[in-house]
């Protein structure tokens, strides 16, 4: 056995037992340097038996394959729609938006088309990872697909090559879906290659909004995404509790509630004492 399959092999063992691992713990565990250990992360990765994290690296489990698309479809749909249709408001002429794949994005890719067939928007471009959304808005706007590997489960396109697409693209304003919230991590994904592109759709937007039904601060799933770059705010249909929200609060997420005056939904400061004020978390969603 050579010398990197000898590694690859004591830092699979070691994986099976943690579960995850550090960069700096691999390169303790195995006595190499940082590239070395990116090196083997990568390996085993290629072959499916983990997926990497920005500084580290995790077991593959049944928890990635979660989330289906059919099962949660029909689950709050009157939130979704409710927040769909405050997301949909906050989109301006001229806006390059981003939208992220999922049950929620794509009530808000049809409440964009509504807005658009009724000749409310003209110039508008969109990106999305999501096949929904793109069998929804094609018909009404220019729609660039970013592409990548298939994800049946999902209805969407992730990996390696959106993720190297997003990062050469600028974005007005983007809207990323969540499966969860934790308070010490952020907003959260069932899986890695779902939060590393959501992290760069972050650093590629002036604006960011997650858009999720209140169910979901009372959940977390496995990967965050908004611990290197927090989102602006966060459409959701109720406020959290007071703790969720004044953490919220302290990260610089706004929380809006779907149903606001649009002119808050618009990004207008709210007056001190009101909610978004000097005296309490910003709302939307």
């Amino acid at each position: 056995m050579k010398k990197v399959e000898r590694q690859e092999q004591r830092l699979w063992d070691a994986l099976k037992i943690a579960q995850k691992m550090s960069l700096a713990e691999a390169m303790e565990l195995l006595h190499v340097s940082e590239s070395t250990a990116r090196r083997l992360f990568i390996r085993l990765e290629s072959v499916g038996k983990a997926l990497r994290s920005y500084g580290g690296i995790q077991l593959v489990s049944d928890t990635v394959l979660d989330y289906s698309y059919e099962q949660v479809e029909g689950r709050c749909v009157e939130q979704k729609k409710a927040i769909a249709a405050a997301a949909a408001a906050m989109v301006e002429e001229g806006d390059i938006l981003y939208l992220d794949s999922g049950t929620t994005l794509a009530h808000v890719s049809m409440e964009l088309a509504g807005r658009l067939e009724r000749g409310e928007l003209k110039s508008v471009t969109v990106f999305t990872n999501s096949l929904m959304n793109l069998n929804v808005l094609h018909h009404t706007v220019k729609v660039s697909l970013v592409g990548g590997e298939y994800r049946e489960h999902r209805k969407d396109f992730c990996g390696y090559i959106a993720e190297e697409t997003v990062k050469s693209l600028h974005f007005t304003k983007s809207f990323l879906g969540a499966d969860g919230y934790n308070a010490q991590n952020g907003f959260t994904a069932t899986d890695f290659y779902t939060a590393r592109l959501n992290e760069e759709i972050l650093r590629s937007a002036d604006q960011s909004y997650i858009v999720m039904d209140a169910s979901k601060f009372f959940t977390s799933s496995v990967v965050s995404y908004t611990r290197s770059k927090p989102a602006d705010g966060v459409l959701t249909d109720a406020m959290p509790d007071e703790e969720t929200a004044g953490r919220l609060a302290e990260q610089g997420v706004r929380i809006i509630l779907a149903g606001a005056p649009a002119a808050d939904r618009r990004g207008a400061a709210p007056a001190p004492g009101e909610a978004g004020g000097e005296k309490g978390p910003d709302m939307v969603r």
